[in-house]
């Protein structure tokens, strides 16, 4: 018979799984000398004048926020919706918030196909992040359990992985993606123990005998300079092509990009109408980016954005 990790081996298993490194945030100066800046509703601010900063570095400063190539509402089954990944092949996976339930999605006209679980009996948590690499898929609850598996079929009850990253006591858990330049997941803080005036992603190497990496961390600080609102507290996350970084922030209706060293390179206000709570991000292998947003007073909705005008983006309707 096929062994399953259940809820009654829970404690077991964490002591088995070999633990994922954490790392420490370092201190840092909190105030910026930038000077003040608004960021218009869907216009994207990357000005060179802050920091000298190319805007050729940036991956969001050609992509139009006013206009969306494609928006659909999702099935009822998804209203609870939350993280977003692709695999290598241009498949887009997404999970339920308060279940280990995996959806396939199509990307071009967000129909729902097959789902799969986790565990024999159900796994039900918190779970605020998925990430694919190659063929290991992984899930994050806010208290920092991760789950490993692979892809079911559909309607598949899966084996997987359980490992407590240790975050619990100093990270809430919210949002969830690989980089595959430092081979490590890259696991974003809502909120923060002790808070210090930073955003905090810490990296995770995905070999468990790897050296620990330095957390990213952005000043909270610059945030308020490039228009955003120092409460912004990550919702999801995704690595671009150019190995920047992107984090939403559902509470704020704000999407950022920084660069390796945790440096603002572009900011946008998200149109609250439209995203009535972003949780998931990811981008796809066009480069379009996609964001998933939970039922909230709307219905569940998958918004897909590109670069200039939406009826000339290939593959795509408006």
């Amino acid at each position: 018979m096929r062994g399953f990790i259940i809820a009654a081996a829970l404690a077991a298993a964490c002591e088995a799984a070999p633990e994922v490194p954490a790392s420490t945030a370092q201190d840092t100066a909190l105030e910026s000398s930038w000077p003040a800046a608004t960021t218009p509703s869907g216009s994207v601010a990357a000005p060179r004048e802050k920091s000298g900063i190319d805007e050729r570095t940036a991956f969001l400063v050609d992509f139009d926020f006013d206009e969306r190539i494609w928006y659909r509402d999702l099935p009822g089954r998804l209203n609870e919706v939350s993280g977003l990944a692709f695999t290598a092949d241009g498949r887009l996976f997404a999970h339920d918030d308060e279940r280990a339930r995996v959806h396939e999605i199509d990307p071009e006209t967000a129909e729902v196909g097959k789902r799969f679980d986790l565990g024999e009996e159900l796994v039900r948590g918190d779970f605020e992040g998925l990430a694919i690499v190659h063929d290991r898929f992984f899930l994050i609850t806010s208290t920092g359990l991760l789950y490993e598996f692979r892809e079911g079929a559909d309607r598949e009850n899966v084996l997987f992985r359980l490992t407590n990253t240790n975050l619990a006591d100093r990270c809430e858990v919210e949002g969830l993606d690989y980089d595959s330049e430092i081979d490590a997941l890259l696991v974003a803080c809502k909120t923060t123990a002790p808070e210090r005036g930073l955003v905090v992603l810490h990296r995770l190497p995905l070999e468990s005998d790897a050296t620990p990496l330095p957390d990213l961390t952005i000043r909270r600080a610059d945030l308020e300079a490039w228009g955003i609102d120092r409460s912004f507290a990550p919702s999801g996350v995704a690595v671009t092509p150019l190995g920047t970084v992107l984090v939403v922030s559902g509470r704020d209706d704000a999407l950022i990009e920084v660069d390796r060293d945790g440096r603002v390179l572009a900011a946008v206000e998200l149109r609250g109408g439209r995203h009535p709570q972003s949780e998931g991000l990811a981008i796809g292998p066009d480069g379009i980016i996609y964001i998933s947003d939970e039922r909230n007073g709307k219905e569940p909705r998958l918004t897909a954005y590109g670069i200039g005008d939406p009826e000339t983006t290939e593959g795509f309707s408006s």
